[in-house]
């Protein structure tokens, strides 16, 4: 149950010996830095204003991503920070992540090969924490894994 803010703050008041890391905020990335911080020892509080996970990607989905898109837009900085993120996340707190296959169909001749390498770079972006290596799929195994799929288009 969400505790209220006015009990957030007594809560803060009455533990004067501090804090070495106060999250502010129970979506996927703050649930994730205070796993991460108190798995490493720091004396952690987070606070959130409603239910945990409730807003940003996690609002609908509960996914918890390395940001693939975000590689096309060449922004690899954060696409190297998000997929450490999630793998932390799914070392320290396994029990909150679970692998979900996704299928990127490509329909022009260019697109498999763009796919492949983008891909092969996001997995080695991932580095240790890699939760999963991408895998290139043929056409026969993508339409007998999703029938209903455009063959052409």
């Amino acid at each position: 149950m969400p505790i209220s803010r006015q009990k957030n703050i007594e809560y803060l008041k009455n533990n004067p010996d501090g804090w070495d890391v106060i999250v502010i905020g129970g979506g996927a990335t703050g649930l994730g830095v205070a796993v991460d911080a108190a798995s490493r020892g720091y004396k952690t509080v987070l606070l959130e204003q409603s239910d945990f996970a409730k807003s940003t990607s996690s609002r609908s989905t509960k996914l918890v991503h390395g940001g693939v898109r975000y590689l096309a837009q060449g922004d690899v900085r954060l696409v190297r920070e998000a997929l450490h993120e999630r793998g932390r996340l799914a070392r320290n707190a396994p029990h909150l992540v679970k692998n979900q296959k996704f299928i990127i169909a490509n329909y022009k001749l260019w697109e498999q090969p763009f796919y492949s390498v983008g891909m092969k770079v996001y997995d080695a972006l991932a580095g240790k924490l890699n939760i999963g290596r991408s895998k290139i799929y043929s056409k026969a195994k993508v339409i007998d894994a999703i029938p209903q799929i455009k063959h052409n288009k």
